[in-house]
């Protein structure tokens, strides 16, 4: 429903609040209106943001948008699917840079055909895809305001918020106005970034201390540049890529194989922005282990200095239990391995179907005190992961800045011994865009989740594949059955029961045990789809509308 700061009356009511329209928001605002259930939705800022932010979607937030019917349009609007996903470490573009070595990442289109050609349930349902969150902002924008079930609301600054055990009293600002206005919910999700103040008005603290394996990320500043240029005879020189990584630790990103580019160089520790001329940097920071590489700027979009921050909230529900925390308000990654809207999106969709599904009426309190136990320990892997990437960069950053200036590029006996270091480093240490087991193949755990009386040993976990298992907890693999059709497709918007039974025992017991449940359960029978039933490893597996397993049965013959 298209509203603006304008329309807003002093006081309006809802089942849920959505605090931040960004794409976490929208994305969660969207989900409930999707299952039946009223949001507001509110956001600061009056216009779609201007930053790349994001850029890559992986498989397994694209096999969720496409559960919600966004899938298809962000391809469109996306880089177009036939560009690789290569990544070049070089020595700088000037004149006598070279190339360190590469990760050779398929394109969506490559991707898309390994994924067809796969029998083994290993692969996702979907091809990743690039996309800069200013234009996936945009659309999902429109989306919003056309939906009935969503109030929407943009530039309006949350202020304060008052829980009680009954509901939620949320106070928010008109940035033109400076006019305040009262919403009263059931529930609040906030979405609201990085500094969010739905977090610290609930109380709930970020924290790095809990993250398995972390390791402090160096916390210099860095100049970002998003900015326009044809210039592909220089920023081409070595080579079509995704990410040029420098040997400096600066990086360029393509953001849409044009004109579209985005620059990250590190600066001294006391930078002022002010002070800096932007095109001189982007200048250097192309030069990198060599002087610097003039190319010509057809605009400069934006720019900012950031620093890396990592970290995870201590709770994701507060102590009144009406507010959740989705996204960076939840947890802070820095962009190496694109965990952060990655893991916001599963935020989203998760919180989204729960919280529709307890004020529907079909599930009780266990379902949102599971919000918090299955997210917060895949965010917290995440996270934890995105510092390892980190970490490979900075390692060969770090060789070189205590190298004599210019060593990299050089003939000399230090030179070739510091370009063979980085070679052999790079390719050893290639998991940042080659994890599917963290990207899908986590395993949640938590009181909704039933595992059988004897379930026998756990299968082995891997960060880098997804391992094709139904056990509970984990989302369930994709395999085409014998008419073409991927069993992804024939899952429900809800839960939904796949029986392998020859005779659908399993769907005919559901119906009799809970026959109020037959409307909201979507049974696929299976009786002659021997590959996939060997793959799913039991003869019944209740999957949930995330496409993780809530249930299987205990057998492992088939009846």
């Amino acid at each position: 429903m298209t509203k603006t700061h304008v329309d807003m009356p002093p006081q309006v009511d809802a089942p849920v609040l959505v605090v931040g329209a960004g794409p976490i928001g929208m994305v969660t605002a969207f989900q409930l209106a999707k299952r039946g259930i009223r949001a507001v939705l509110v956001g600061r800022n009056l216009e779609t943001t201007k930053w790349p932010k994001m850029d890559i979607t992986n498989p397994r937030s694209m096999e969720l948008l496409q559960r919600l019917g966004l899938s298809e349009r962000l391809r469109e609007i996306g880089v177009p699917a036939q560009f690789s996903f290569d990544c070049i470490f070089s020595t700088g573009l000037s004149p006598g840079g070279q190339v360190l070595a590469k990760w050779d990442l398929p394109s969506p289109d490559q991707q898309a055909a390994q994924i067809r050609e796969n029998r083994d349930g290993t692969m996702p349902h979907y091809a990743w895809q690039r996309c800069s969150q200013s234009i996936f902002e945009a659309y999902l924008k429109t989306l919003i305001q056309e939906e009935p079930l969503i109030e929407s609301y943009f530039g309006m600054k949350f202020e304060t918020i008052t829980e009680s055990p009954e509901k939620v009293l949320s106070t928010v600002t008109n940035v033109v106005t400076g006019t305040k206005h009262v919403i009263e919910s059931q529930y609040v999700v906030g979405c609201d970034g990085a500094s969010s103040r739905v977090r610290t008005s609930a109380g709930i603290k970020l924290t790095s201390s809990q993250i398995s394996g972390y390791r402090p990320v160096e916390s210099v500043p860095t100049l970002l540049v998003h900015l326009k240029s044809s210039d592909l005879e220089v920023l081409h020189r070595q080579g079509q890529f995704w990410h040029l990584f420098l040997s400096k630790g600066g990086v360029v990103i393509s953001q849409d194989e044009k004109d579209t580019w985005t620059i990250h160089t590190p600066m001294p520790p006391d930078t002022d922005i002010a002070d800096i001329d932007l095109e001189q940097a982007v200048y250097a920071a192309l030069g990198d282990s060599g002087p610097p590489q003039p190319i010509r700027i057809d605009k400069i979009l934006v720019s900012s200095t950031w620093r890396a921050s990592l970290g995870v909230a201590e709770q994701f529900r507060s102590a009144e239990k009406r507010i959740f925390l989705a996204g960076d308000s939840a947890h802070q990654n820095i962009p190496f391995g694109g965990y952060g809207m990655n893991t916001g999106i599963g935020d989203a969709y998760d919180i989204g179907w729960k919280l529709a599904m307890f004020l529907n009426g079909q599930g009780g309190e266990r379902l949102l005190e599971s919000y918090e136990a299955e997210r917060r320990p895949v965010a917290v892997r995440n996270v934890a992961m995105s510092g390892r990437h980190a970490q490979v960069h900075m390692d060969y950053a770090g060789w070189v800045r205590q190298a004599r200036e210019g060593e990299a590029c050089d003939d000399s006996p230090e030179g070739q011994a510091l370009r063979e270091r980085i070679r052999s480093h790079v390719p050893a240490n290639d998991g940042e865009n080659r994890s599917l087991g963290i990207e899908m193949g986590f395993r949640l755990s938590s009181s909704i989740i039933l595992l059988e009386e004897d379930p026998g040993n756990e299968p082995r976990w891997s960060e880098r594949d997804y391992v094709a298992t139904t056990w509970p907890g984990s989302r369930v693999p994709n395999i085409m059955l014998s008419d073409g059709v991927a069993i992804h497709d024939r899952l429900g918007p809800g839960f939904t029961l796949v029986d392998f039974t020859l005779d659908g025992v399993y769907a005919n017991e559901f119906n009799r045990v809970t026959p109020q449940a037959k409307n909201r359960l979507t049974v696929v029978h299976l009786p002659q789809e021997t590959t996939a039933r060997k793959v799913w490893e039991r003869s019944a597996v209740l999957v949930r509308p995330d496409m993780h397993v809530g249930w299987r049965s205990g057998e492992t013959e088939r009846p």
